[in-house]
């Protein structure tokens, strides 16, 4: 939609455009203007004879349903003098909070292999309508990305932006918090070291397969709208949780940690790659209906805090180990893809303890029913409450736990499948290598900053 008006049409408040037609009067705050550019009329024989009167466009948000965010623009028509004036005092009142310059990293084969041109065609005008420069950096090979950024100089920009799904987004984040770990000389190996938080604001644009993140932080996967909370420059911090195994650091997350279940889903679905898309569909559908569930035993030691101990920090763990047996899977949920279930429910009910901002929620999943199961299924992607209230669940709220995963099979064979998938670990879609099936994880408060304006 295009709003066209006259200059005088137009008022400049402390906080908003107030715009009237001959119809109505509409209000844009501030903070929604992308930018403001002065542009000239088409040309053409009639402004030959009769000249043609130069107009500023103002582009600006329009919030609709389900979190979705469009760009629209209002053509103001005046003198050259009248347009320039008030473009002037637009782009003055603009937030200097909003990134001028930012690192962007595109994975070209992630998702529908369409991010080049998502970016090209989409996201490039509108950052260019807000005055932001790019350095661009495409990945040439699978973790490119990696290797980018154990040597990118991120004090050259206000921030960082990935275009591509959880899996890129993984490799930059691992990327960049390890490298402000060792830079501080912190013994980040250790699970309850405390880490340096990064500084430097992270974007995503979902142009991957698996795009969870981005549905935490904007509340749908929409380019156009992510690109809209980049330009507004608004940040959160946002907890993370880490992953360790053989006495090192293994990996961070942003959403879901689990084995399993989990792990078997990714993998399988790795293996028929030939299916392309429609193997993360056809794939989970099959195991879930057709293949007989995959149980383990295992060993959980779950870290909650002690109220009647207390160390250096004011706080103090203790530990309560369990043996889990005969059960599916187990998973823990990662601080945005919480935000974003918490946004349309209350899940902080399962437990009252969860009230505490540094615990997060883990599930074990014991042997389920088909159908209970995809009923589970369905409800957690609609992000329904009534997902958690399910017999074959076990809820526990921690600040940290470790598994040893055990094969059921009392004396499997060492190149069986089993034994293989047991030292496997679903993190955020991507699979990692755990030492003889033992992993701890550990949550780690306001680790990273993401662009977000909710």
């Amino acid at each position: 939609m295009v709003l066209n008006v006259n200059v005088k049409s137009v008022i400049l408040e402390a906080r908003e455009l107030k715009i009237s037609d001959q119809k109505t009067t509409s209000s844009i705050e501030i903070c929604d203007v992308i930018g403001c550019h002065l542009c000239e009329e088409p040309g053409g024989i009639l402004p030959i004879f009769f000249g043609s009167a130069p107009y500023l466009v103002i582009k600006y948000i329009s919030k609709g349903k389900n979190y979705k965010w469009t760009a629209e623009n209002v053509h103001v028509t005046g003198s050259r003098e009248e347009c320039e004036a008030l473009r002037t005092k637009v782009n003055e009142k603009l937030e200097t909070e909003r990134p001028k310059k930012l690192g962007l990293f595109i994975n070209p084969i992630g998702g529908s292999q369409n991010s080049l041109n998502v970016y090209s065609k989409t996201i490039a005008p509108l950052f260019r309508a807000a005055n932001i420069v790019c350095d661009v950096m495409v990945s040439e090979r699978p973790k490119h990305i990696v290797d980018i950024m154990k040597s990118f100089d991120t004090t050259c920009v206000d921030g960082l932006v990935v275009v591509g799904g959880d899996g890129t987004l993984l490799e930059v984040i691992n990327g960049l918090l390890t490298r402000a770990q060792k830079e501080a000389g912190l013994d980040y190996d250790k699970p309850t070291c405390k880490l340096k938080p990064l500084e430097v604001p992270i974007g995503i644009i979902p142009t991957g397969t698996g795009n969870g993140t981005a549905k935490g932080l904007y509340g749908n996967t929409d380019v156009v709208t992510a690109a809209l909370h980049i330009i507004r420059g608004k940040t959160n911090r946002n907890n993370v949780q880490a992953v360790y195994s053989g006495g090192k650091l293994a990996s961070f997350s942003t959403i879901v940690i689990g084995c399993g279940l989990f792990s078997d889903l990714i993998y399988h679905t790795e293996r028929q790659r030939w299916l392309k898309k429609a193997r993360y569909f056809v794939v989970p559908l099959h195991l879930m209906l057709f293949k007989k569930q995959r149980l383990f035993d295992a060993k959980l030691t779950i870290f909650q805090r002690d109220s009647t101990a207390e160390d250096a920090d004011g706080t103090s763990e203790k530990s309560t180990t369990y043996e889990q047996k005969g059960i599916w899977g187990i998973c823990s949920a990662g601080g945005d893809f919480i935000a974003a279930v918490e946004s349309k429910m209350d899940f902080i009910t399962m437990n009252k303890h969860s009230q505490e901002i540094n615990s997060f929620t883990l599930l074990v999943y014991k042997e389920a029913g088909r159908l209970p199961f995809l009923t589970h299924f369905f409800q957690l992607m609609a992000f329904s409450l009534s997902a958690f209230q399910k017999d074959f669940l076990l809820p526990y709220t921690v600040r940290g736990y470790k598994v040893k995963i055990q094969c059921s099979d009392k004396s499997p064979d060492p190149e069986s499948e089993e034994v293989n998938i047991n030292n496997l670990l679903d993190v955020d879609g991507e699979l990692l290598d755990i030492v003889d099936g033992e992993y701890e994880v550990w949550n780690h408060r306001q680790l990273l900053r993401f662009y977000t304006s909710s």
